[in-house]
């Protein structure tokens, strides 16, 4: 089964966590250790996620106009929505897709109850973090994750968007998840000089100016193909 970074996790279900977070009983995401005590938590109306080849860019899931929960912890940044399954969009992949839309809100109710859609970038898989600001009032402000799927042969480069409300700061959310990014991985890897250079560049650099209606990014010198091996430090255990 390859990574398409979301997942659906039922409430009690006994999962590990590499890859999708776990739910604790509650129905919230089970914290870690390295997650830490401050996380930042946010709102997103929208994802999209993407799968981008050599010739053409192949959607894997969209849902619109929901709110789904985001948290920009010390190790991951965390994705969760309970209300999925309303008629928003469809998840799945090509030839698989469950239509949403096409399902009444009452089937759609009773097949989601007690799951959540969850999903995690972890910063060691995080190649790059980008923004693109709102360009007027009909405009969304967008963050995106890049990452590459190192469950599958080949690896496949995911693109994960996520519409922010209107009052959000896109730039001011992708410089903070880059900075916790570069802590933790300045903190929990052993890097070269020259890594350590790039990453402490990074640090200091101030958020890049994006063209209208595009992205502007912060790229991370290096990073790991999202698998189980490379969800924690190879120092620590899961």
């Amino acid at each position: 089964m390859t990574f398409n970074v979301f997942s659906t996790r039922t409430v009690g279900e006994t999962a590990d966590g590499a890859m999708f977070p776990a739910l604790n009983d509650d129905g919230k995401v089970g914290r870690e250790q390295l997650d830490g005590d401050r996380s930042q938590h946010l709102v997103a109306t929208s994802i999209a996620v993407r799968e981008v080849g050599a010739n053409q860019t192949r959607s894997i899931m969209e849902l619109s106009d929901i709110q789904a929960d985001l948290f920009i912890t010390d190790a991951r940044l965390i994705m969760m929505c309970a209300k999925y399954d309303k008629g928003g969009g469809w998840f799945g992949s090509p030839g698989m897709a469950l239509a949403l839309n096409a399902v009444s809100k009452v089937l759609a109710s009773r097949r989601s109850r007690g799951t959540v859609l969850v999903g995690h970038v972890r910063y060691p898989w995080l190649s790059s973090v980008a923004f693109s600001p709102k360009q007027g009032w009909l405009d969304e402000e967008t963050l995106r994750l890049v990452v590459r799927d190192g469950t599958a042969s080949p690896s496949r480069l995911l693109l994960v968007d996520l519409a922010l409300p209107k009052t959000a700061d896109s730039a001011a959310i992708a410089r903070a998840i880059m900075l916790r990014a570069v802590a933790y991985r300045t903190t929990h890897e052993e890097l070269n000089e020259a890594e350590q250079a790039g990453f402490r560049a990074l640090e200091a650099s101030n958020p890049p100016r994006p063209q209208p209606k595009k992205f502007a990014s912060f790229t991370m010198p290096t990073s790991w193909n999202a698998m189980p091996s490379t969800a924690y430090p190879r120092t620590e255990s899961a």
